[in-house]
């Protein structure tokens, strides 16, 4: 039987946050394990890589594809600490398409797991790690799965995924900024009829307009987006870390009387592509 879900294991942005208020949709930052027929193919590398790698080694995966969108702090922070990486038994294939001062995963993790920020260093990692290119335009296939990335609007850079498996389609956009123009059409392109987007929404429609050029969007934007490219059912994403529960409920309300095909994504969600 085919099989292609998505359990969210962090949905914040900039910070992890463990304050009580913000306990039922998560304080772990941008992290989503998906399960391809029996693969593992990890989105992100935020804190909430943490648990997930712990569950992964209960449960005696060995062999884990992750893919890094971007290397800003957040997206990354977990890395250190995914156990996997401590194992000798494990292969771990890391994709990244390269940014300005860390242009391979190579050097993703040699730049990320050093002194004076951790007392120990890269090549302490256990785990066989095998370093591998992502396109930041193209198509690749990595864990049985036709992953399709393309660059999007966010200061530094980021790497838009859509991933597709056995006819069913997942887009993961973490950090973007809509432009208007040339980046919203490939987006678009990107998003086209997908079954599932999550979408950056650190910022509300109001509190968007003094954070302008910062690199994150808000809901009526993608909103707009995710109906321009026939998306099917989208989620916000990428929350802000200063939002809590009860701000994300009052927003939900209000997405969801706006648009019936969006939800505000919660972590600990799971996702079934295949049965809809």
């Amino acid at each position: 039987m085919a099989e292609f879900t998505a359990h969210i294991h962090g949905a914040r942005g900039t910070l992890p946050v463990a304050e009580p208020e913000m306990a039922r949709f998560g304080g772990n930052t941008s992290c989503v394990a998906l399960r391809l027929d029996g693969r593992v193919l990890i989105l992100d590398a935020g804190s909430g890589i943490v648990a997930l790698g712990r569950k992964l080694q209960a449960e005696g995966v060995r062999d884990i594809d992750l893919v890094i969108s971007h290397a800003h702090y957040d997206h990354v922070i977990g890395l250190p600490f995914f156990a996997p990486l401590m194992d000798p038994e494990v292969t771990v294939r890391l994709w990244f398409a390269g940014t300005e001062g860390a242009p391979d995963a190579a050097h993703l993790l040699a730049d990320l797991i050093r002194p004076p920020f951790l007392p120990f260093v890269a090549t302490d990692l256990a785990a066989k790690i095998m370093c591998n290119h992502l396109p930041r335009s193209g198509v690749t296939k990595i864990a049985g799965a036709q992953i399709t990335s393309a660059p999007v609007n966010h200061p530094g850079g980021n790497t838009g995924l859509r991933v597709d498996h056995k006819g069913a389609s997942l887009v993961y956009v973490a950090d973007f900024e809509h432009d208007n123009g040339t980046m919203d059409d490939r987006l678009c392109a990107l998003m086209a009829g997908a079954d599932l987007a999550l979408l950056d929404c650190t910022y509300t429609p109001e509190d968007y307009a003094g954070f302008a050029g910062y690199g994150h969007s808000h809901w009526q934007k993608c909103s707009t987006l995710a109906l321009a490219a026939g998306v099917k059912r989208w989620g916000l994403f990428h929350h802000a870390h200063t939002r809590s529960d009860a701000d994300l409920e009052r927003l939900a309300k209000v997405v969801a009387q706006a648009d019936q095909s969006a939800f505000v994504t919660r972590e600990g969600a799971t996702f079934d592509l295949i049965a809809g």
